[in-house]
C-alpha cells in the first residue's frame, strides 16, 4: 500500500464491552469515558493518536444505551456504528465495521492506550504488507508476567502466526491490541461469525487465517501501551499515561545527546510545568535558550570555562523545551519554529566565536578549522532541510554524531577539561562524515526510485533444504568452536611475546613506540575480534536456553533471553575495564586511551545494570505484588 494512501485507510475503534471489571463505574460511563488525566479520556488520547498517524476515517463501534454518549462527545468527524444486539463479542463489532466498509482497515481497542510510535510501526509494516495477509497484529515479546497471563498468545513459525489463543504458552509474546485486517480479512470473520455467531471471537478469525498461513505480524516490543480491563489497570494505564507523553517529546531527528540527555532533563521539566499548568510561551524559551548560549559564549571567551561550558549546555536543554511545551499545550506554530531555527544558528556563530576569542592568536590550522566550524553551524542545519525537501528520509544519518546537541556537548566536554582547541577541531572536521552520509543517502533514495527490484528481498532459494541439527546442539558447537579458536590465537600471541617484545620501532623524544605495544593492541584487537563473536553465539544460545525457561518462570523467551543478555554484557564490561589498564603503557596517547576506554566500559556496566534492574521490575513486578498480597493475606488470616 503506498503511504500517500494510508490517510484513506479506515481506523475502527471497538468501543462495545460492557467494561464489567470496571464496575460500578462502567455503569455510569463507559470505559473509554474514564479519565487518564482530568479533561483527557481514553478515547481522546486514542483518536489523538490516530489523526497523529494520519488516518482521518474513524468509527467506532459501540453498543447500544452508550453509543449516543460517544456520539455525543467525539463529534460529527467521527462515525458511531451502533451494535444490534445486546450480547456479543469482539469479533461480532468487528464484523459490523467490515461490513460497513467491505475494504482494508485498521482495529484499535478502546481500552488500550499505546505511544504513538507503535501506531506508526503498524502503519509502516502495512505499506509493505504482502498481498496474501489477511491479518498483521502487534507482537510485544517482552510484556509483564500478568499481562501474559491474561493477554492474547501469539505462536510463530517462519514469520507467520500459525495459533492464537489465552491458553497457550507465553513463549513468543502477545498481541497489542491493534490489528490491520486486509481485504480478505472479511471471509475468515464471516467464517468464525458462522461457526460460533455473536460469541465469535477475534482470537477465532485469526486461527482461521493462522491455518491458512495468513496472519503475519510486527515486533512493537519496548513500545508503550496497556490493557485497561480492572482498576487497577486504569491506576497503572494513568501513571504510564505520563511516561508516554515524555517519550513522545523525543523526536526522530534526535541526536544522541538530546536523546539520552537533554530529553531526560528537559520533558522532566515540561512535564512538571505540564501538570501544573503553567504555561510559559514556546517562544520565550528560545529567547532564553538563545541568552543563555551568549552568555556561556561570552564565558568561554574570557576563560572561564566552567561556567561557560555548564550554560551553553544548559542552553541546549533548554533549547528541546520550546518544542515540548508547543507540542504538550499543541501550539506549535512555523513562526515559532523559523524562531526556534534562526535564533538557534545565532546561538552557535557566539559560541564559536567565543571559542576562536579564548583560543587567540590562532594558527594556520585553527584559523581553517574556525572558518569551518561557523561554516557548519549552518550547513548541517541546509542540508538536513534540502534531503528532507527532496523526499530522503533523513533519521539514519542523524545517528553521526554532529547533530546540534552532540556540538554543544563537546563544547561543554572541552570546556570542561580546558581542551577548547579539540572541539573547534571536531566543529570543523566532523561534519563532513555528515554531508558524505547525505549524498550516499540521496544518492540510494534515487536510485529506488529508478529502480524496481524484480526479485523480493528476503526469499530464501528454492527448494529449502530442512536444518537437522537441533539450534541449542547448533549453538553450543558454534560457541565451542569460537571460544577454541580464542583460546588459540591468544596462546599463540602469548608464546610468541617473549621472543618478539622489547624492540623499539619509533623513537618518540623520551619515550618510544616498541614491538611490545603493538603486541598489546594486537592482544586486544584479538579479544575484541573474538569475544564479538563468542557474544554472537551467545546470543543464540541464550535464545535456545530461554525456551526451555518459559514455561518455569512464566515471561516470554524474548524477557528471558534479554535478561541472560544483559548479565553477559555487564560481565564483558566488567572485564573491559580491567583490561583497559593495560592500554596506559602506549607512549604519548595511552593513558589518555586507557582513560576513556575505562569511562566507556564504566558507564556501559552501570547503564546495562540499570537496563537489567528496569526489564526485570516491569515484567515481574506485578508478580511480585501479587506475591506479597498473597503472604499478607495468609499472614492476617492466621
Amino acid at each position: 500500500m503506498p503511504y500517500r494512501q494510508l490517510d484513506d485507510l479506515p481506523a475502527v475503534i471497538l468501543a462495545a464491552g460492557e467494561g464489567s471489571r470496571l464496575r460500578p463505574y462502567s455503569l455510569e460511563v463507559p470505559k473509554c469515558l474514564m479519565e487518564l488525566e482530568p479533561g483527557v479520556r481514553i478515547l481522546d488520547f486514542i483518536l489523538e493518536r490516530v489523526r497523529g498517524a494520519g488516518l482521518k476515517r474513524i468509527y467506532i463501534v459501540a453498543r447500544r444505551g452508550v453509543s449516543k454518549l460517544i456520539r455525543e462527545h467525539v463529534g460529527a468527524e467521527v462515525e458511531v456504528i451502533e451494535a444490534d444486539l445486546d450480547s456479543f463479542e469482539n469479533l461480532y463489532s468487528m464484523g459490523l465495521a467490515a461490513r460497513r466498509i467491505k475494504g482494508k482497515f485498521l482495529v484499535l481497542m478502546s481500552d488500550h492506550i499505546f505511544e504513538l510510535a507503535l501506531l506508526k510501526a503498524v502503519l509502516e509494516r502495512v505499506r509493505n504488507a504482502d498481498a496474501d495477509e489477511a491479518f498483521i497484529v502487534c507482537l510485544d515479546r517482552e510484556p509483564a508476567i500478568l499481562e501474559a497471563e491474561e493477554g492474547l498468545k501469539l505462536r510463530i513459525e517462519a514469520d507467520r502466526i500459525v495459533e492464537t489463543g489465552k491458553s497457550l504458552e507465553p513463549l513468543y509474546g502477545i498481541d497489542t491490541g491493534i490489528i490491520f485486517c486486509n481485504e480478505s480479512a472479511q471471509k475468515y470473520i464471516e467464517e468464525a461469525l458462522r461457526r460460533n455467531g455473536p460469541k465469535a471471537s477475534i482470537r477465532d478469525a485469526l486461527n482461521l487465517a493462522a491455518a491458512d498461513g495468513r496472519v503475519g505480524y510486527v515486533d512493537v516490543t519496548g513500545l508503550l501501551w496497556k490493557d485497561i480491563d480492572t482498576q487497577q489497570d486504569l491506576e497503572k494505564a494513568r501513571s504510564l499515561y505520563w511516561k508516554i507523553l515524555k517519550r513522545e517529546l523525543i523526536r526522530p531527528s534526535d541526536g544522541w545527546v538530546s536523546r539520552y540527555l537533554n530529553r531526560s532533563i528537559s520533558s522532566t521539566i515540561s512535564l512538571a510545568l505540564y501538570k501544573r499548568r503553567l504555561y510559559i510561551s514556546p517562544n520565550i524559551l528560545s529567547l532564553l535558550s538563545f541568552l543563555v548560549s551568549v552568555a556561556g559564549a561570552f564565558f568561554l571567551a574570557f576563560r572561564s570555562l566552567l561556567l561557560g561550558g555548564i550554560l551553553v549546555q544548559a542552553s541546549s536543554i533548554i533549547d528541546g523545551m520550546d518544542g515540548e511545551i508547543a507540542r504538550l499545550y499543541k501550539r506549535s506554530s512555523r513562526l515559532g519554529a523559523l524562531l526556534d531555527s534562526f535564533l538557534d544558528r545565532l546561538a552557535d556563530l557566539s559560541i564559536i566565536g567565543g571559542i576562536i576569542f579564548a583560543l587567540w592568536p590562532l594558527n594556520f590550522l585553527l584559523a581553517i578549522a574556525s572558518i569551518l566550524a561557523s561554516a557548519n553551524t549552518i550547513l548541517v542545519s541546509y542540508i538536513t532541510h534540502l534531503l528532507q525537501g527532496a523526499g530522503v528520509e533523513v533519521e539514519s544519518i542523524r545517528r553521526i554524531p554532529v547533530t546540534r546537541d552532540v556540538r554543544l556537548f563537546v563544547i561543554f566536554a572541552a570546556a570542561l577539561l580546558n581542551v577548547l582547541d579539540l572541539a573547534l577541531y571536531f566543529l570543523a572536521f566532523a561534519p563532513f562524515l555528515y554531508y558524505i552520509a547525505g549524498v550516499v543517502l540521496a544518492g540510494r533514495a534515487l536510485r529506488q526510485e529508478a529502480i524496481q527490484p524484480s526479485i523480493k528481498s528476503g526469499r530464501v532459494p528454492w527448494p529449502q533444504i530442512p536444518r537437522h541439527m537441533i539450534p541449542i546442539k547448533e549453538a553450543l558447537s558454534e560457541l565451542v568452536g569460537r571460544l577454541l579458536k580464542f583460546i588459540v590465537a591468544f596462546l599463540i600471541l602469548r608464546l610468541l611475546t617473549p621472543v618478539l617484545s622489547g624492540f623499539t620501532l619509533i623513537e618518540l623524544g623520551e619515550s618510544a613506540l616498541t614491538s611490545t605495544h603493538v603486541l598489546l593492541v594486537l592482544e586486544m584487537l584479538i579479544v575484541i575480534y573474538f569475544g564479538y563473536a563468542i557474544l554472537s553465539s551467545v546470543r543464540k544460545l541464550a535464545d535456545a536456553i530461554a525456551v526451555r525457561l518459559v514455561s518455569k518462570v512464566g515471561a516470554t523467551k524474548e524477557t528471558i533471553k534479554r535478561i541472560f543478555l544483559d548479565l553477559t554484557y555487564a560481565v564483558l564490561g566488567l572485564i573491559a575495564w580491567v583490561y583497559a589498564t593495560n592500554l596506559a603503557e602506549i607512549p604519548l596517547i595511552g593513558e589518555a586511551v586507557s582513560k576513556l576506554v575505562m569511562a566507556a566500559a564504566a558507564i556501559f556496566f552501570f547503564i546495562t545494570l540499570y537496563r537489567l534492574g528496569k526489564r526485570i521490575y516491569r515484567v515481574f513486578a506485578d508478580a511480585y505484588d501479587r506475591m506479597m498480597e498473597k503472604l499478607a493475606r495468609k499472614l492476617s488470616h492466621e
